[in-house]
């Protein structure tokens, strides 16, 4: 089936993914002359209580009769209008795109400190399991044949989105509940993960010596030695990211210790000079964590982009080269 099709026919698909009884997810359409079909606001999931609501937006290039496609997980605090233009600018090579909402909204679920680490832990799970719901939802509404070499399916993650997307793309994932998608999601063949928290930064001091279980459900790091997959798997870094975000000291930090017990992570940031001016910053992190990804036989590749004069941390130069990843990866 024509994605175009596919894109015009969203609304009518989407009332049939829904439970009995449930009104049908809603969805706009609008289209960018000649170039890209967008349809707005179809729901994959009915999210539980405290998340956001669950919609994609999907991106069908309109010269392409089958193409491949790219799920794009976004950092939650990220700009919807640099998504919107990421998208675009991937539709525009030939590649369809869902861009998925996802994840917690109730200040309750979003904080860390005083909860409980196995609540902390479930709910981190299910992030996994969601991201992977919105992806089956995107394959079945791009129609027949996604992830298949002809028609690969990737997903994209910047920010907090890189570690939901990585987890999803490369460990297992249970069932998410209220997913609307009648089959799980097609084998990912690649994950360009961009300005990922790989060692938890966002949990501070928060969690103590139950960081290690967090980190666990939130970064792929900690089981790259143990992941077995042919998923290719980029990550990137903006130098933007560094602000505020160095942490100070070397392998014997309180920081590091209630990460990293068993050490691992501290060698493969060892093995990239990360302690040689006295601080882990996300460029350290980033370059180990794909360290970490050779070590484990998952083809990997590292760019570092300097900011410089590209504003945020999804900017044009960083914006046109996960564009352009994206359109190389999606070649059968």
């Amino acid at each position: 089936m024509r994605l175009l099709a596919v894109a015009a026919a969203v609304v009518a698909a989407a009332s049939a993914c829904g439970p009995p009884g449930e009104s049908a997810p809603g969805a706009t359409g609008s289209s960018d002359p000649a170039r890209v079909l967008v349809v707005s606001g179809t729901r994959y999931a009915a999210a539980p209580e405290g998340w956001r609501d669950a919609p994609l937006d999907l991106y069908a290039p309109a010269a392409t009769g089958e193409p491949p496609l790219a799920v794009v997980v976004p950092d939650p605090g990220g700009d919807p209008a640099a998504y919107d233009a990421l998208a675009r600018g991937i539709a525009d090579r030939g590649v369809a795109v869902a861009v998925v909402r996802w994840g917690v909204e109730d200040p309750a679920l979003v904080t860390l400190a005083g909860r409980p680490v196995d609540e902390v832990v479930a709910q981190l799970e299910q992030v996994s399991a969601e991201v992977g719901c919105a992806a089956a939802m995107a394959a079945s509404l791009a129609g027949g044949g996604v992830g298949t070499p002809e028609r690969r399916l990737l997903v994209v993650g910047h920010g907090v989105g890189a570690n939901a997307a990585g987890m999803a793309a490369l460990t297992p994932v249970a069932p998410f509940p209220g997913c609307f998608a009648q089959d799980p999601a097609p084998r990912v063949a690649a994950a360009l993960l961009w300005d990922g928290d790989w060692l938890g930064a966002v949990a501070g001091d928060a969690l103590g010596d139950d960081a290690a279980r967090f980190l666990l459900a939130y970064s792929p790091w900690p089981s790259a030695d143990a992941l077995s997959t042919d998923t290719y798997v980029e990550v990137g870094v903006n130098a933007n990211r560094l602000e505020g975000l160095e942490v100070a000291g070397g392998p014997g930090t309180e920081y590091l210790r209630t990460r990293d017990p068993t050490g691992a992570l501290t060698s493969d940031l060892r093995a990239v000079g990360a302690f040689a001016d006295g601080a882990v910053d996300p460029v350290d992190v980033t370059r180990a964590f794909a360290v970490a990804l050779g070590d484990a036989e998952v083809v990997s590749r590292e760019r570092e982009v300097h900011g410089e004069g590209d504003p945020g941390t999804l900017g044009p130069r960083v914006r046109a080269l996960v564009v352009e990843g994206v359109a190389q990866l999606a070649r059968p």
